[in-house]
């Protein structure tokens, strides 16, 4: 977490504020935005689920957090809602908990670090994962819970399957990012550069 927080700092990246190494554990001081959720919470206040419109804004949000990540050389690994603070008043998120990060490399991860329900099928298939591909796949996981109240896949086995439903009254280019996201072979999907560009974020 420190190396992310290097100036210049990230406006959507939670900021360390001091840290204290002790002989058998860490001892980190974050800041805390007042009033604020994480945003599954900040969801169930408010029937369960968010506007198209209003996750369009949290995805901006997440993306440039996790642009910033790969900037300074790390993964977060650990992409989902309840990892992401909104601030009611505001709307403005910051990203937090990187007890899962790791430093990013080009090379293939093959340890296990994260969420399983955010996990994506290459890890069940064959125990190793790309660092870009994976933290899309839980970008799309993360947009679909937001939108939809619920993840898209209840088992390892749905997963490698890869078959989304959507609830009704989705736009076709918000559906079709999500798919994209979730396209079952890494090599599909897109890039962060490429979701950035994306019609339903512009």
């Amino acid at each position: 977490m420190k190396q992310v927080n290097v100036a210049p700092q990230c406006p959507y990246i939670m900021q360390l504020l001091e840290w204290f190494d002790q002989p058998s554990r860490y001892i980190m001081v974050l800041e805390r935005p007042e009033p604020c959720q994480d945003l599954i919470a900040f969801c169930q206040d408010r029937g369960g689920t968010m506007s198209e419109g209003l996750a369009r804004q949290v995805m901006v949000q997440l993306l440039r957090a996790l642009n910033h990540c790969s900037e300074r050389g790390v993964l977060h690994r650990d992409v989902k809602p309840e990892n992401l603070l909104i601030q009611t008043d505001s709307q403005h998120v910051k990203l937090f908990d990187f007890g899962c990060g790791d430093l990013l490399k080009n090379t293939a991860y093959k340890d296990f670090a994260g969420t399983l329900e955010y996990t994506p099928p290459e890890w069940f298939l064959h125990r190793q994962y790309l660092a870009g591909p994976a933290t899309v796949w839980s970008v799309g996981i993360t947009l679909y819970n937001l939108i939809c109240g619920f993840l898209p896949f209840s088992t390892i086995r749905e997963t490698i399957k890869g078959r989304v439903r959507f609830t009704k009254g989705l736009s076709p280019e918000c559906r079709q990012l999500i798919r994209w996201c979730l396209s079952t072979k890494a090599a599909d999907r897109p890039t962060m550069e490429q979701i950035q560009l994306h019609p339903w974020l512009l």
